[in-house]
């Protein structure tokens, strides 16, 4: 396969707002990944995207048969293509296309095998991620692991899920969720809040003229998901801490934040994903 790191993204030079661009590391120094949720839309295009980029990724899923079945499908270069059906019928399908998937490092896993990677990505639904991430905590504290968490508490589902938080508490998933694992030597970072999963390509951004995504958290953990954004052909802004993480959720949309981000598009040339 063709790494999305050795193409150049929708743009090759980073005078702008973008992070800057780290070396090109081969794939033997990546950090392994493993994706909670990974049998969803956007865990099931993340973990292609990933995989694509060199990566060693794990899909977990409840069961490791339904995530073998998406990893075999993956594996033999058919992509991945299902109807969505149900009260979601319409939000849109999975959709990976054909790809040479030969030399992807991508497996199956339940979800207990998610402790093992060195990022764990958190892509269910907010209100099924603490209580999957609460079984596998002992496995994970004290370990120094990254959690990207991709969670949207405000993004209102038809099946009833993104239903908000808690008025008296944090207003960000992230945050939420770092004071209940409780555990300092993890690190974690937000992004992927507002990207649709049919725009996510393994070999890049399906709208080249839209490659760019929000991400915020602590310092460690924002500068390995910067590379992973840049090895799969996409472009990071970083907005700060994990203190700008309520700035940056999913589902919260306001006049202010489409008139700043129209701002920031005509005077710093940024071109965020927006669902086209």
């Amino acid at each position: 396969a063709t790494s999305a790191a050795s193409t150049p993204s929708a743009s090759s030079s980073e005078d702008g707002p973008w992070a800057p661009r780290p070396p090109n590391r081969p794939s033997s120094e990546l950090p392994t990944i493993s994706v909670i949720g990974g049998t969803g839309r956007m865990g099931v295009h993340l973990c292609a995207a990933w995989a694509n980029a060199g990566y060693d990724v794990t899909m977990c899923s409840r069961s490791k048969e339904k995530a073998q079945d998406i990893v075999d499908k993956l594996l033999s270069g058919e992509g991945y293509q299902k109807k969505v059906t149900g009260e979601n019928a319409g939000q849109g399908d999975y959709c990976v296309p054909a790809c040479d998937a030969k030399g992807w490092k991508l497996k199956a896993g339940d979800n207990s095998a998610a402790a093992k990677a060195d990022i764990i990505v958190l892509g269910t639904m907010y209100e099924q991620a603490w209580p999957i991430v609460e079984t596998i905590a002992p496995e994970i504290k004290g370990k120094g692991k990254t959690i990207l968490d991709m969670t949207n508490p405000f993004m209102k589902r038809p099946d009833g899920y993104g239903a908000g938080l808690p008025k008296d508490g944090p207003q960000a998933g992230i945050l939420i969720h770092k004071e209940k694992l409780n555990d300092p030597s993890t690190k974690w970072c937000g992004a992927y809040k507002h990207i649709l999963w049919t725009l996510i390509l393994p070999t890049g951004p399906k709208n080249p003229s839209r490659p760019d995504i929000e991400v915020f958290g602590d310092e460690e953990a924002v500068d390995l998901v910067v590379e992973m954004i840049y090895r799969h052909g996409w472009r990071p802004i970083v907005r700060g801490g994990l203190e700008v993480a309520p700035d940056y959720e999913g589902g919260k949309v306001s006049f202010s934040k489409i008139f700043n981000n129209l701002k920031r598009e005509i005077g710093k040339g940024e071109k965020l994903s927006v669902g086209w």
